[in-house]
């Protein structure tokens, strides 16, 4: 029996780039659609080396880690698509529809401008810790702990959520960043997810007791309010293990824990995380 060999090879070309052709929309797993506030967790696969894939959203350049994860943060305020590009040996573009989301507004007037506006001293103190906080926001590890679940912190009710906003004798305060968990002082509070520790200070203005873990690739959690911490600067830690307690510290009514999640300056809404592994 002959074979005919040139046919055997062109044969095999064809199917290889037929191949390729099928598969090129399937090296990443990403949403059609996604809300205000989403987090968009994917990784690029069928390359061997991901140092040479550049993933750009909006022609601006997004991090890629060494397994081809990478995530984009939804801003609340965010009005337009998502414009997605994907290039090595040539580029793949894609769109991601934003859907827009209702927020709470609350008006609230006749207040003592000592509520709403800070006195030069204070205002010093803010703009100082504000400075600190900017430093940890700004740190990125090149560790994975993101792909792996998030956990809620502490359980409890849940008193204030992401997006909401108060706007105090006619003076819009910014939106809410996180998700309040109202629980009793003392209470557990767990960490999210692996990760390492790039903030912990005990009497913040705004926030009291505050903590921030960077879980990889400027994806960061913050733990607000505590009335104790329990780690250090630097320390790594695991998901489900205690980093302090529920308190009342800083600028709060009551015993809660307030906590959010964000990608480097952009917050995004804790409960549309969690949904994705629920």
């Amino acid at each position: 029996m002959k074979f005919d060999f040139l046919f055997i090879i062109k044969f095999i070309i064809f199917y290889f780039l037929l191949y390729e052709i099928v598969n090129a929309q399937n090296r990443y797993d990403l949403p059609q659609k996604v809300l205000q506030g989403d987090l968009i967790i994917s990784q690029v696969i069928g390359y061997t080396d991901y140092a040479k894939v550049k993933i750009f959203k909006d022609k601006a350049p997004l991090k890629v880690s060494k397994n081809g994860y990478f995530v984009i943060p939804i801003d609340r305020d965010r009005k337009n698509n998502v414009l997605l590009e994907i290039c090595k040996d040539q580029c793949e573009s894609t769109e991601i529809i934003v859907l827009k989301r209702n927020f709470d507004i609350q008006e609230i007037n006749g207040l003592p401008s000592k509520l709403v506006t800070p006195d030069e001293k204070v205002l010093e103190r803010i703009i100082a810790e504000n400075k600190i906080i900017k430093r940890s926001k700004k740190i990125m590890i090149d560790n994975e702990y993101f792909i792996n679940s998030f956990v809620q912190p502490v359980e409890g009710i849940v008193t204030g959520v992401f997006g909401s906003q108060r706007i105090l004798n006619g003076k819009a305060k910014s939106p809410h960043r996180g998700l309040d968990i109202a629980n009793d002082e003392g209470t557990p509070v767990l960490s999210t997810n692996d990760g390492l520790v790039v903030l912990a200070e005990p009497d913040l203005y705004y926030t009291g007791g505050t903590i921030v873990i960077d879980h990889g690739y400027g994806v960061k959690s913050i733990y607000a309010h505590l009335a104790t911490i329990a780690v250090k600067l630097n320390n790594t830690v695991k998901r489900n293990e205690v980093i302090g307690t529920v308190g009342s510290t800083g600028r709060s009514t009551g015993p809660h824990l307030h906590w959010g999640i964000m990608v480097f300056d952009t917050y995004i809404d804790p409960q549309l995380l969690l949904k994705k592994y629920n």
